[in-house]
């Protein structure tokens, strides 16, 4: 009798610690756990852009741009998953259908070029200066210093994506 008392509460037990999030996941902040939703869906979008300007741009400065928001973006992508996972947060899934501003969609050649470049240079400062703040005031160590490891290689894509126009600008 106590020892099926014992196996049965040794299942509830269990099924309750399955039922409910891992306990890391209730230690994260609103803030932090903002962040990591945000930061997957614009590294998501960041690679999708990445494919679009493969597909539509036709400087070998953007395209060589592109290439590496593909490379950087997923693999940060596939860090924070992984971050995310060890913290008990659910990332959102991917999403191809919110990723091109409709203006862009319509461009193609120069015209492209350009509109392209304008989005990414924003989307990189807005980026920048999320990852910032997360890396000086997040609450969760990990998190900090995965935000903090990610800064330079967004700097570099900004400082890229400045650089396209001036080079344009120096061909003609």
């Amino acid at each position: 009798m106590v020892r099926h008392r014992t196996l049965v509460l040794s299942v509830i037990g269990s099924v309750i610690a399955c039922a409910l999030p891992p306990i890391q996941a209730q230690g994260l902040s609103a803030q932090d756990r903002m962040f990591m939703e945000n930061a997957a869906k614009g590294g998501m979008h960041e690679a999708h852009m990445g494919r679009l300007g493969i597909e539509r741009g036709q400087s070998e400065a953007v395209k060589g741009l592109c290439q590496r928001l593909i490379n950087d973006h997923n693999m940060a992508n596939k860090d924070l998953e992984a971050l995310a996972k060890q913290k008990g947060v659910t990332l959102p899934a991917d999403d191809a259908k919110v990723v091109s501003p409709a203006p862009l969609v319509a461009k193609s050649g120069t015209d492209f070029d350009q509109a392209f470049v304008k989005i990414i240079i924003q989307d990189h400062q807005n980026d920048i200066a999320a990852f910032e703040m997360e890396a000086s005031s997040g609450s969760d160590p990990d998190l900090r210093n995965w935000a903090r490891k990610a800064l330079p290689t967004l700097r570099a894509h900004l400082t890229e994506a400045q650089a396209i126009p001036k080079a344009a600008s120096n061909l003609q």
